[in-house]
């Protein structure tokens, strides 16, 4: 007569009976070695017992998506410390898709393209109008914004960005134009 490999008992005649590897268990016996409640779907091998599928999740977290929270079972992208779905990594605005390999940019902390970046989200240079990318060097001064080389004298029109400047009303001068 087979006996249970967890707790040595007899199978009663005509008894359910389950078996994993080899060995035989009480339906009861079978059982996750944290909860301790018998397993019966989905589970994993650990340190010679087993695991039921919420205490390995518990245990070993596998990463979740931070667009739709459900766990990412195959490759998956990471940007700016989050894992995303291939096909959850899109662009906050215009809700495309955006590849890993594609030039993206953080708004307020959701990947953004390039193309929404310096349509809708970009500081704008005061002088030329034109987007101020995210690698890019620029001044701040008085709540605006200019590419270091558009920073010039409003007279002469010399780029003043490394050097002392006065302003006069509107007008930003080099020290040669006061």
């Amino acid at each position: 007569m087979s006996v249970c490999t967890k707790c040595t008992n007899a199978f009663p005649a005509g008894s359910r009976i389950t078996e994993f590897d080899g060995k035989q268990y009480h339906p009861e016996c079978f059982a996750c070695a944290d909860c301790q409640k018998a397993i019966t779907s989905q589970f994993y091998p650990f340190n010679n017992d087993y695991l039921c599928a919420a205490c390995h999740e518990t245990r070993f977290p596998r990463k979740r998506c931070a667009k739709c929270g459900s766990v990412i079972t195959s490759a998956g992208i990471t940007f700016a410390g989050a894992s995303y779905h291939a096909t959850c990594f899109a662009c906050v605005t215009c809700k495309q898709p955006i590849s890993a390999q594609s030039k993206i940019s953080l708004v307020d902390g959701q990947p953004c393209c390039v193309n929404c970046y310096e349509d809708k989200h970009a500081k704008r240079c005061s002088r030329c109008q034109k987007a101020i990318l995210a690698d890019v060097e620029y001044l701040e001064f008085e709540d605006k914004y200019w590419h270091k080389e558009c920073f010039t004298c409003s007279k002469c029109q010399k780029c003043i960005a490394e050097e002392s400047f006065y302003q006069d009303g509107n007008l930003i001068l080099c020290k040669d134009c006061i």
